[in-house]
């Protein structure tokens, strides 16, 4: 293949009497010229590779898909409704009120045209208790790391207030609005570089005041990795803090705002805690003792009272217990019965008061409930149906649709099955697969297999928008949920970090065996796709078994296990994948670290990685060195690059910089795995 040229050189450390080589080490400097050049010819190659007449005519129908008004639930607060909504001709969501649920909609904060190339996004807001105000953060570039203003959303004006550094700063107001509890992060220069999105720390902000002089409530001489959670009891005198360095367990602290200090609530146990103050007790869902998770709860003038003494409401199911949504009498438990949605209301006693009507194979996305309130609004979607928005009418005691996105494909015309197959263990792992009706499963149909597997992550049933081109020209896609996510509680996440990380790439492998055992398609025709963790799955399994897949799509992934905790925020992720710097996690991990396992004499699938210069989460060097990786051992089949300007990990993109990736992959696959367009 005639790729870009790239320089090698011979460059290896000696780790634990292990030699690790690392020959494109030079390709980490993004501020080299000589590495900006290198990323400009991988575009311009990646470009003559793809950008032909079935890039054209993807571009055109996602544009048309994605050009559609999208909305958020409905938050209700004493009269008003919050919600984010986005028109077909706007690229970024806009932050709406509505006083009363039939009154006119006030725009509070519109993103849209704030800047030349329309990269600044709405990143979050937080409403205050009574609706008088809205703190909400603006980035740029995707890059995620927010600047936080307030607004009154009686007169539509913001504060003098604006505090920097607040990437998902989860302001927690006090009930009477006076200011709010919130994360910030460390201005750049006062913390080593790479560490700017470490080191989080809770501060207390009274509107009005120099936000310099916030008070530090939590996080001096913490761990710089710890992240948090903030929640706040009714009354606003105790905040929960939940401080966590893994993935698997975390530690609760609590801050009297009364009395200015803070007392450990929950320190030590080795599990997950979510807290969540009522009316009059503290409940918390744990997977202390329940793998599922169950709930646990005491009287608020009680709650110091060790955990194995606490009365358990919600007792464990044979489903894993997702999350809770309280409201002022109800509890609404949502459980994942099989990775489908599933929701259980309970009183706050954890008496049982029936379910949420939800139709099979759907998700929720999301409940929007206030712990003041009655009255609640939950979204549903599916593969084959976008979100529907159902609202709760108190006084009724009804579910009523509320609100519908138009949907690009009629329902009627798709299959969707769950399929359960045996890995390589013998564990049982299922998979949803989806297509049109018409097609019926041989050796030949071009098929892309999803799959993530990783920080308890649960891939559950959802509208595949930006893959509605690939299943309208007869594409099969197959979503798998593999060991290292959530989807049947702490054990299964378990089964897939660390030491046992090799399972979820064997899960992986063993459901392209099954499509193809099944005759859905054949290694010929098989791609596969995953971002993030996902891109370090397909990327680690297709260096494995470069036999079964024809095609790879790795989007923002890691590929440098050795490496990858010395950049930005990655140091949080050693209790997901082991930490090289220890030998038994490094004798583990290079076995099946992807740009160590590349060997000179094989070939592998074609490639498209694709990444973002200002992505904080997966640092764009693992793309490049992966893309020379690959590039200088293949002689056959494509390696390619694509690199984004002025985006981040995939948040808070305009609808252009949605598209334009996604075509460039779904043409990659087109190419690849013969889709006739």
């Amino acid at each position: 293949m005639n790729f870009p040229k790239t320089k090698k050189e011979e460059i290896s450390d000696e780790m634990f009497g292990i030699n690790v080589a690392d020959s494109y080490r030079w390709l980490e400097n993004a501020d080299s010229h000589y590495v900006k050049e290198w990323i400009e010819a991988q575009n311009k190659h990646t470009d003559n590779a793809l950008r032909n007449e079935i890039f054209e005519v993807f571009t055109d129908e996602l544009v048309k898909n994605f050009k559609v008004t999208t909305f958020s639930n409905p938050v209700p607060r004493r009269g008003k409704y919050f919600y984010s909504e986005r028109h077909p001709d706007e690229d970024h969501g806009v932050l709406y009120m509505k006083v009363g649920i039939d009154g006119a909609p006030v725009k509070l904060v519109d993103p849209n045209g704030m800047n030349s190339d329309n990269t600044i996004s709405l990143d979050y807001w937080r409403i205050s208790r009574t609706g008088k105000y809205i703190a909400y953060g603006l980035s740029q570039g995707g890059d995620e790391m927010s600047t936080l203003y307030i607004k009154d959303t009686d007169t539509n004006k913001n504060l003098a207030d604006k505090i920097l550094q607040c990437r998902n700063a989860q302001a927690t107001w006090l009930p009477d609005d006076s200011g709010f509890f919130y994360c910030r992060y460390p201005e750049p220069g006062t913390v080593p570089k790479n560490e700017e999105h470490l080191h989080t720390k809770v501060y207390f902000h009274k509107l009005g005041d120099d936000p310099k002089r916030d008070d530090l409530i939590f996080g001096k001489d913490r761990p710089k990795d710890d992240m948090l959670v903030l929640s706040l009891s009714l009354d606003g005198r105790y905040l929960a803090i939940s401080a966590a360095q893994k993935w698997t367990e975390n530690d609760i602290y609590i801050y009297n705002h009364e009395t200015k200090k803070t007392m450990p609530f929950v320190v030590g146990v080795h599990a997950q805690f979510s807290g969540f103050f009522l009316k009059d007790r503290v409940i918390i869902r744990t997977n202390y003792k329940a793998n599922n998770y169950r709930v646990l709860s005491m009287p608020i003038e009680s709650m110091f009272t060790p955990i194995d003494e606490w009365k358990e409401i919600i007792p464990e199911s044979e489903y894993l217990l997702e999350s809770l949504s309280p409201t002022r009498d109800r509890i609404l438990a949502e459980y994942l019965a099989n990775t489908c949605a599933k929701v259980e209301i309970f009183d706050h006693d954890g008496q049982h008061h029936g379910e949420i009507p939800l139709p099979p194979y759907s998700t929720l996305s999301g409940i929007s409930t206030n712990r003041e309130e009655d009255e609640f609004f939950y979204g549903v979607t599916s593969f084959t149906v976008p979100k529907i928005i159902y609202r709760y009418i108190p006084e009724e005691n009804k579910f009523v649709e509320y609100r519908k996105m138009d949907n690009p494909i009629n329902p009627d015309d798709y299959a969707v099955k769950q399929e359960w197959y045996t890995s390589k263990d013998s564990t049982r792992v299922p998979m949803f697969i989806f297509h049109r009706k018409d097609i019926a499963p041989n050796t030949a149909h071009a098929t892309i297999l999803y799959g993530y597997g990783g920080f308890g992550h649960i891939e559950s049933p959802s509208f595949k928008r930006g893959f509605v081109p690939w299943l309208e020209h007869g594409g099969i896609f197959a979503v798998v949920n593999i060991r290292g996510g959530g989807e049947f509680g702490d054990d299964w996440h378990k089964g897939g970090i660390k030491e046992n990380k090799q399972n979820s790439f064997d899960d992986f492998i063993s459901a392209g065996e099954f499509l193809i055992k099944q005759r859905y398609t054949d290694s010929k025709h098989l791609g596969i796709l995953g971002g993030s963790n996902g891109g370090l799955l397909v990327s680690a399994v297709a260096i494995q078994r470069s036999d079964l897949f024809k095609a790879v799509c790795s989007r923002v992934p890691l590929t440098d296990m050795v490496r990858f905790p010395m950049f930005g925020m990655a140091m949080r992720w050693i209790h997901e994948y082991g930490n090289p710097k220890n030998e038994e996690d490094l004798k583990n991990i290079v076995k099946w670290s992807p740009y160590h396992n590349v060997k000179d004499e094989k070939e592998y699938p074609a490639f498209l990685f694709t990444t973002a210069e200002k992505d904080s989460r997966v640092d764009p060097l693992h793309s490049r060195k992966m893309t020379a990786m690959l590039q200088s051992v293949n002689k056959e089949n494509d390696v390619l690059l694509f690199t984004e300007k002025e985006a981040g990990h995939g948040s808070g993109k305009p609808i252009k910089k949605i598209v334009e990736p996604q075509a460039l992959i779904l043409t990659f696959f087109a190419n690849k795995l013969g889709l006739q367009i």
